[in-house]
Order: C-alpha cells, then sequence, then structure tokens
C-alpha cells in the first residue's frame, strides 16, 4: 500500500490548484476501509478549465507546432510515465480492485503507447499534397477544438493514457475528468504532461462526479468528447453533447456472448472463457458474459467451467500472485450481488466457485444456468450466465439479441465453420478459440454495434477522432459551374 497519495488537485492553464469540494472518502476495496479524502472540482474551475483549453486552441500555438514539433514533447512525456510505472500500477490496483500483475502490464506499457502515438502521427502527417494538375491543393487535419476526455474506473490509467496521447498528437488541447472512483493515476498522468513541457493550456483537469461531467459534456466550447464508461451515462452525454453538435466517441457497455459449438473442445473452452470473463477482476467491457453452449454439451461444459473458476487464485489486489481481486467499490458488489439474487428468482441455477475473503468487497465467482436469460442484463463482474441453444442459427439468433456490439466469441472444433459463424455476429471484435484482452493482429480496428456506443476504436480511428479535415488550395479555373 502506498504511504501516500497523489494531492487531487485540479489542473487550469499549466497550474495545478486545490480542488474546492470534499467528495467523501476513497476505499481500500480489499479491506472495504477508508484511505483518503475524495476531492471534486467546482463549477467555477470547470468553467476555467474549459476556457483555458479553448483558449489554448484558440490561439493556435499547439497545432501550429505540427506534429514534428508536438514529437520532442510527447516523447518526454512518455519517458516520464516510464518513470511513474510501478507508481500507477499500484494506485490503480487500489483504485479499481484490478489485481497488480494487470496493472503493471497497463502502466508499464503507457510510455510506449505514446511513442508509438508519436509514429504514427509522424507517418500520417499533419497535411499532405493533392494531385491537382500542378496547382497547389493541400489536405489538412485540423483539430476540433477543446476536448473533453473522459475515463472510466476499470482501466483508468490504460484508457487515460490513450486517450490524452491521441489527442495531443492530433493537436488537440483538452480537459480530462478521471473516474470519481478511480482519479489518482490520471492525476500522475496530468503532472507527467506538465513536467514533460507541454504548454499551458493544452492539457487540463477536473474532478468529479455527474455534476462536472454534465457540465463539462455541455458546454459549447467543447467540440469533442471522447468516453469510455457505461451505456445510460454514454446515452446522457449523448443527448446533452446533440444541441452543440459535438463530435461524439463513446465506448460503452456490452453483454458480449461466447458461443459454444457443438464440435468445440469442452475443457478448452471452459479455460478460455474463464479466464476472460475474469480478467481485470472480471471488470472489462468485452469480456464474454453470456455464454451460448450447444445443448448438448451444456452440462459438461457448466461443470468445467466451475472447476476453472474454483482454482481462481482470489486475494488483494496488490499481492503479485491474485488473478481475481475484488470489485472496485461497494455499490457494484451490492448490483452485482443484487443481479445473481434476481437470476436465482427468475429460475437460474447458480454456482458459487472458490472462497473469496470475508473483508473487501470480494464477489464470489459464479455462474447462472437457466433456459432463458434476460439479454438486457448487462453484467460487469465476475458473474456468468449459460444457457442452450439447438443449432448454430438458434445460436447466433441469441447472440444477436441483446442489441450492444462491443465484443464476441466463438468456439469451435471446425476453425472455417466458427469464424463464418462469428462474421455473423453483430460486435466490432471476434475472437475465435480465445479471449486476449490484446488485438488479434497489427492493423486491427473494431468499430461499437449498437447501443455499445459511437465511433471505434483501432490506431487509425482513435487518431482519426481528434481531427477533421480542410482542403485548400487553388480552384480549376474555368469550370462550368
Amino acid at each position: 500500500m502506498p504511504r501516500a497519495f497523489p494531492e487531487l488537485s485540479t489542473l487550469i492553464q499549466g497550474r495545478f490548484e486545490p480542488s474546492a469540494h470534499s467528495a467523501g472518502q476513497l476505499f481500500d476495496p480489499n479491506s472495504g476501509q477508508p484511505l483518503a479524502e475524495n476531492r471534486g472540482s467546482s463549477l467555477e474551475q470547470l468553467d476555467r478549465a474549459i476556457g483555458a483549453a479553448h483558449a489554448a486552441h484558440e490561439s493556435g500555438e499547439w497545432r501550429g507546432l505540427g506534429i514534428a514539433g508536438r514529437a520532442p514533447l510527447l516523447r518526454a512525456l512518455a519517458a516520464r510515465l516510464d518513470e511513474l510505472g510501478e507508481q500507477i500500477a499500484v494506485l490503480d490496483a487500489v483504485n479499481s480492485g484490478v489485481p497488480i500483475a494487470v496493472t503493471r502490464l497497463f502502466a508499464g506499457s503507457a510510455g510506449d503507447t505514446v511513442r508509438d502515438v508519436v509514429e504514427r502521427a509522424l507517418a500520417l502527417g499533419d497535411s499532405r499534397a493533392l494531385a491537382a494538375d500542378g496547382r497547389d491543393v493541400r489536405l489538412h487535419r485540423v483539430p476540433w477544438g477543446a476536448t473533453a476526455l473522459i475515463m472510466p474506473w476499470n482501466a483508468p490509467s490504460a484508457m487515460a493514457v490513450k486517450k490524452l496521447g491521441y489527442a495531443l498528437a492530433a493537436g488537440a488541447t483538452v480537459v480530462m475528468k478521471p473516474s470519481p472512483a478511480s482519479p489518482w493515476s490520471t492525476v500522475l498522468i496530468a503532472q507527467a504532461a506538465v513536467a514533460a513541457g507541454i504548454p499551458s493550456g493544452v492539457v487540463n483537469l477536473v474532478l468529479g462526479g455527474g455534476e462536472i461531467g454534465s457540465a463539462l459534456v455541455a458546454d459549447p466550447r467543447i467540440r469533442a468528447i471522447s468516453m469510455t464508461g457505461s451505456t445510460p451515462t454514454g446515452r446522457a452525454i449523448a443527448a446533452s453533447a446533440g444541441v452543440n453538435l459535438t463530435r461524439l466517441r463513446l465506448e460503452l457497455g456490452s453483454n458480449n456472448p461466447a458461443i459454444v459449438r457443438a464440435d468445440a473442445n469442452v475443457a478448452e473452452a471452459a479455460r478460455v472463457i474463464a479466464a476472460g470473463a475474469m480478467k481485470l477482476s472480471g471488470q472489462w467491457c468485452e469480456a464474454p458474459r453470456r455464454v451460448i453452449a450447444d445443448r448438448a454439451l451444456l452440462p459438461e461444459l457448466v461443470e468445467a467451467l466451475r472447476a476453472e473458476l474454483a482454482a481462481q487464485r482470489i486475494g488483494s489486489s496488490l499481492d503479485d500472485g491474485t488473478q481475481l481481486g475484488p470489485v472496485a467499490f461497494r455499490d457494484r458488489l451490492i448490483q452485482l450481488e443484487g443481479q445473481r439474487d434476481a437470476l436465482q428468482a427468475q429460475g437460474a441455477v447458480i454456482h458459487r466457485e472458490g472462497a473469496v475473503p470475508d473483508e473487501g468487497w470480494f464477489f464470489q465467482p459464479s455462474i447462472a444456468v437457466a433456459e432463458e436469460i434476460d439479454v438486457e442484463l448487462e453484467i460487469f463482474g465476475p458473474l456468468l450466465t449459460v444457457q442452450p441453444s439447438d443449432g448454430d442459427a438458434h445460436a447466433l439468433a441469441l447472440a444477436n439479441a441483446g442489441h450492444v456490439g462491443l465484443a464476441g466469441y466463438v468456439f469451435g472444433g471446425d476453425e472455417q465453420a466458427a469464424l463464418q459463424m462469428g462474421a455473423g455476429l453483430v460486435a466490432g471484435e471476434v475472437k475465435v478459440n480465445g479471449s486476449s484482452v490484446l488485438d488479434m493482429a497489427a492493423g486491427s480496428a473494431q468499430s461499437f454495434f449498437g447501443l455499445s456506443g459511437l465511433g471505434g476504436h483501432g490506431d487509425a480511428d482513435v487518431l482519426d477522432f481528434f481531427s477533421g479535415t480542410q482542403i485548400v488550395g487553388t480552384d480549376r479555373p474555368g469550370m462550368p459551374l
């Protein structure tokens, strides 16, 4: 456990200042005990932070550097993130309940993420000449304006670094807002930006919950919003931002299906599904959630899944050997317990596996087995649902009934048949016989389908989001229209 936690300050115009309001306590999910006072920015501080980002954009200084001028400053940011890696990993493990073995992977790659963004942006350039019969016609990439970056609580530093790196590489100025449940690592990242010499006003940071978030996304000076979070919050942002026609990228929730075909290796499918479902302490937006298994395989698959969950090493998120830590906060635990109880009341057979500590916000890994599962029930934790299917067409229909589409999974012995089925899933990323968090190939990209959001992710998609295109050149002479 850290001896001290970063001061939860607000960053405006290159200067940190005390955040105006107390916002209760931040707790250790491993024990349920309070760790430190939480703080929130005032609406007046938010107004000044947006004003600083807007003024920095209007001045043209940051975007005027071009990517060649921004690159050294971004590389300095990357170097500073390298130095902060272990500190960020510990803070994320404490804030989110995600095991430190995982948060170390995220935090340890933060600097490389920024360096990779720089290389991509340099290769793309700020503008390019178009073939125009000798006339000077160029296509420019132009940032939209002050941009809001809104982070989730389950992977706070990974999302903050990716959003910030791409936004800055594109020449955008930003106002960052972490989740009030996990603010510490984003504060360190903002400090790293200042230490790297990013000009004043380019990076700003506010803290707080719904009131601050609502005011941030409704402000007409904010011209783009990149948010990762829940579907209800995303809908509220879209409704508010729509008034100003603000550009949106929303990565939201998804109850991701995992189809187990009749020819699947049951033991291997169970191993991979359980591993995916328990990643980030079950708090991964693309985790397999709804298992749809061929009816003949279902009893064997359920027993195999039970064995896999029972084998999980459950413990403190700060222990190196932990595979499954606590959920991030008390309300999350209460909601998961309520969802499990509701499934049982609806007739599902519940299997609880593994032993959890008496203290802290630990949810016992569970499986709910039923003939029918409410597809609108979005689960975000170590709780799997399992239901039978009768053939491939039935399985595909069940999988696509949820109106969401971040990810999907197909397990089968005939790889080509599984790939063909995967192409029929309404989801931006479909993995066959695997459940890794990482991309399947260089150049990977995925869109957010249905109620899972707007936009997509993939390196080109994210970089493109933060800027528009502008064509400037000498017009064709003598055209009839």
